[in-house]
């Protein structure tokens, strides 16, 4: 039985990369071990041209569509499309339809919705499908039947990671990608620990409150096991990649790690880490396990904003004291800054400029805030009354889709541009001087729209 699984990418002017999902790759893989024959298409936006040419190509019995919080209108229109054109059945699944269930279920054409950690109830379901068998009341689905929406019972989370296949990676064209960054990207555990305004980390961990351990790991031996597959089919892996928020988190854990990484990889990877966990002993293990480069996350440099907009409890004390413990230890430390979140001024702007060169981290990345759905950061926008009209491709485009009396969408798209400049020049009067220079630019359109 075919299945089609449909990505929704970035809007990009050539073709769409796929982008590997550890997820979507061990569905994949735990489908084609029933029989299943999986091929994906990735949709930058909506394209009925390409839907329908995937289709045709593919003839699938059954659509899978993978509902990211930054396509939605892209995937209601698709799923519409599918519906009214060729009859397929869809099931959504992804952290829209985990943080939006009852917005993604409605969607016209939606057979089901699979909830959460969604392999083994997707496996369950197209079973089902395939068997002629009503798969109403299935654990961890909701399925839209003639008598209204079916809820079953949440399906509980898979305690052994490594009991999970290895994600299929061929359904991505994963040699591309290795063509493309030089990097395989791998992933160690479920579940995070943390609790951000601006993340919807939080629907999951209500959803899984009585489920028993959240934060899930693979065993060391598991994870060397799978780079050693990757490396050895890949032609071109010249590092590797741990994208867990949360990679750094279990010292017993990464002390196992670094010991057999280096015995079994000689490859140098990068990884994130939490500032709040960044320890001497810490660095200093993940440099020896050949960790080159880490990736952190300081928010703000307004401590209102990092606290209590964004609920990253770090004073700027812990986030200079972790950065330079990790530049002590020889890793490349590359931050990240959100400008424009809500609250958001001149003066915070200033602070978050003043924060990033005391840190003198070596990459930093400024970029635009955007108002996640289901996060209650983005309710807090809503509230007050400054989500605009604009819609959701302001995020892939790095533009403001707030409307705030403190800072206009214009100056804060100058300032993400003119960031390395400005960390470069007086804290204050480069900044004074780029918004000032936006304003007139903007009065002077408004002018000439009322004078047409």
């Amino acid at each position: 039985m075919q299945v089609l699984m449909l990505q929704f990418v970035e809007p990009r002017p050539d073709t769409p990369l796929r982008v590997f999902s550890h997820c979507l790759g061990t569905l994949a893989a735990m489908l084609e071990a029933e029989g299943f024959v999986c091929r994906l298409v990735p949709l930058a936006g909506h394209h009925p041209d390409v839907l329908r040419q995937a289709i045709i190509e593919h003839r699938p019995r059954y659509v899978l569509a993978d509902l990211d919080l930054y396509s939605v209108d892209a995937a209601h229109r698709t799923i519409e499309d599918i519906a009214e054109g060729f009859s397929i059945p869809v099931a959504v699944l992804g952290r829209y339809a985990t943080c939006c269930p009852a917005q993604a279920a409605s969607i016209p054409g939606v057979h089901a919705l699979v909830l959460g950690e969604y392999e083994a109830a997707a496996v369950a379901l197209l079973r089902a499908f395939r068997d002629r068998v009503d798969p109403e009341g299935l654990d961890g689905l909701w399925v839209n039947s003639p008598d209204g929406l079916v809820k079953g019972d949440l399906r509980p989370l898979p305690a052994d990671l490594d009991a999970l296949p290895f994600p299929d990676r061929a359904l991505f064209d994963y040699q591309q990608i290795v063509d493309a960054t030089g990097q395989a990207e791998f992933k160690v555990a479920r579940g995070c620990g943390l609790w951000c305004a601006y993340c919807i980390n939080d629907w999951y961990m209500d959803l899984y409150a009585d489920a028993g351990p959240f934060v899930r790991r693979r065993s060391p031996s598991n994870v060397l096991d799978e780079i050693r597959q990757v490396v050895t089919q890949y032609r071109g892996v010249k590092s590797v990649g741990f994208y867990d928020h949360c990679f750094a988190a279990d010292a017993d854990w990464l002390g196992r790690f670094a010991r057999q990484y280096p015995k079994r990889c000689h490859l140098p990877y990068r990884c994130h880490v939490r500032l709040d966990h960044v320890t001497p002993a810490l660095a200093a293990t993940l440099a020896r396990s050949m960790c080159r480069t880490v990736h952190v996350q300081i928010g703000s440099g307004s401590r209102f904003i990092r606290e209590e907009i964004l609920s990253m409890r770090l004073s700027n004390d812990d986030i200079l004291s972790a950065c330079r413990t990790l530049r002590q230890a020889d890793l490349t430390v590359c931050a990240d800054v959100f400008i424009g979140c809500p609250y958001e001024s001149e003066i915070t702007i200033e602070e978050t400029l003043s924060l990033v060169r005391q840190t003198e981290v070596d990459e930093i990345h400024p970029r635009v805030y955007y108002p996640t759905p289901g996060t209650r950061a983005a309710e807090l926008c809503a509230e007050n009354g400054w989500t605009s009209g604009r819609s959701e491709s302001g995020y892939w485009r790095q533009r403001s889709v707030l409307d705030m009396p403190s800072l206009s969408a214009a100056e804060i798209g100058a300032v993400v541009e003119k960031f390395p400049r400005l960390l470069k020049g007086s804290p204050a009067t480069g900044l004074a001087k780029l918004l000032r220079r936006v304003s007139r630019s903007r009065r002077r359109g408004l002018r000439r729209l009322l004078d047409r």
